[in-house]
């Protein structure tokens, strides 16, 4: 069990990428590499499937553009300050005795989602919601 969590902390590089593409909103490079994090994480079981699960709701929340996502409110409305404590409650949930392996991995995944949201949104506040900040032209 805990043997796969460190395994899964392994990926925390390629997790926040991913969150850079979707903070960035490229999110065909977002897809791409979605695609090559499942292969890599199916032979993890329930608690890679949950790690899985975890950053694709984050893209598929900002492909929708749901409004009323996790990831989109936090994005939006929470400071860095916050995100990081969200992360740390993340966090302290992991190791609770009552969690299964799917939520485990779920919640890891999460924790590094946040805390690269943090950082994020410290580096480079002034591109929240740039795309909707932009009217269309038209011609």
């Amino acid at each position: 069990m805990y043997n796969d969590y460190d395994q899964l902390r392994k990926f925390s590089s390629e997790i926040s990428q991913l969150v850079k593409y979707i903070y960035f909103n490229n999110l065909v490079r977002a897809e791409q590499e979605l695609v090559l994090l499942k292969n890599k994480l199916e032979k993890f079981g329930e608690i890679g499937n949950g790690f899985f699960n975890a950053i694709k709701g984050v893209y598929v929340a900002m492909k929708e553009k749901d409004k009323i996502a996790f990831f989109t409110r936090v994005y939006r409305y929470e400071s860095p300050e916050k995100i990081r404590e969200l992360a740390d409650n993340f966090k302290n949930e992991i190791f609770r005795s009552t969690i299964d392996d799917y939520e485990r991995g779920y919640l890891l995944c999460w924790e590094i989602i946040l805390r690269t949201l943090s950082e994020l949104k410290e580096q480079y506040p002034e591109y929240l919601l740039k795309e909707e900040n932009t009217e269309p032209t038209s011609k």
